[in-house]
């Protein structure tokens, strides 16, 4: 009886120690097992990430090639035409065969550096000083007035305000053509195309307005218009709007757009003005 009651008490710490081994076990193929899913899981999104990266690079590669093929074939033609006699001859002729090729060599050269343009970055150092947007906008609508005429387009300003900022006006101007001849070219055609250029105040920033009563952006298309190589016209890689975006947060700004379709678009920079900057950054 005695020797049963020992046997009894021995086995206890047994079999807690079994128990003890057993769960251990347990956690530990719980705990591999989790290793190896987790491990699996990264790999899988890692490659998820290179083949999307390599989809992404595909794609702006193809545009890139493509939109670069189509001067240079124009140019290799008309280059071509150029050892005709008949229009070697020809002064009208060959005036218009050479405009083509240098109309073409301008457009691949604006392609080229707005590619250029792109890959440099938009958070270079950047000539920043005070700038009067309302002076910038004006000059903008001066340079793209004929055109946009030509396109059956008005361009109003009467909604520009005195605005100072701490601004590049170069950069600043690159960005403001941009948005400005993309709303002519988007309302090209159109009957009564009107372009509002606005500069005022909001809350301590500059808001710069450009809007238009054009056919608007499709929705499935607004989150993607400041991506880059993405564009709605047949023409240019898809840069233009990415490089505004660039250069207007290198201003310590923002970007916004709203569009409506048969009703047109706006978008609006919001950039800080001069006043508001600390001494610091003003001087």
């Amino acid at each position: 009886m005695v020797f049963v009651l020992a046997l009894q008490r021995s086995a206890i710490p047994n079999t807690q120690l079994l128990f003890f081994v057993n769960v251990v076990v347990v956690v530990s193929v719980v705990l591999f097992a989790s290793g190896v899913v987790l491990a699996l899981l990264r790999r899988s999104y890692r490659r998820r990430v290179e083949e999307e990266k390599l989809a992404a690079m595909g794609t702006a590669t193809a545009r890139i090639l493509h939109q670069v093929k189509n001067p240079l074939q124009t140019i290799v033609l008309h280059a071509d035409l150029l050892m005709d006699e008949g229009i070697v001859g020809d002064p009208v002729a060959r005036r218009e065969v050479s405009e083509a090729i240098v109309a073409e060599s301008q457009r691949l050269v604006a392609m080229l550096n707005e590619l250029s343009v792109y890959a440099s970055g938009a958070r270079r150092a950047m000539a920043r000083e005070p700038l009067p947007l309302d002076d910038l906008l004006r000059h903008v609508a001066r340079q793209e007035e004929r055109e946009a005429e030509e396109r059956g387009v008005r361009i109003d300003v009467s909604a520009v305000e005195e605005t100072i900022i701490l601004g590049d006006a170069y950069y600043l101007r690159q960005a403001l053509d941009n948005l400005v001849r993309n709303a002519c070219e988007a309302m090209s055609g159109m009957e009564g195309g009107l372009l509002m250029l606005g500069v005022d105040r909001v809350g301590g920033m500059a808001s710069i307005r450009i809007a238009d009563n054009g056919p608007g952006i499709p929705p499935e298309q607004m989150e993607k218009v400041f991506e880059p190589f993405v564009s709605t016209k047949g023409k240019g890689m898809g840069l233009g709007l990415s490089i505004c975006r660039e250069i207007v947060e290198g201003h310590g700004g923002r970007i916004e757009v709203q569009s409506e379709p048969g009703v047109g678009t706006t978008f609006t920079l919001l950039i800080p003005l001069y006043e508001e900057l600390p001494a610091a950054v003003r001087s």
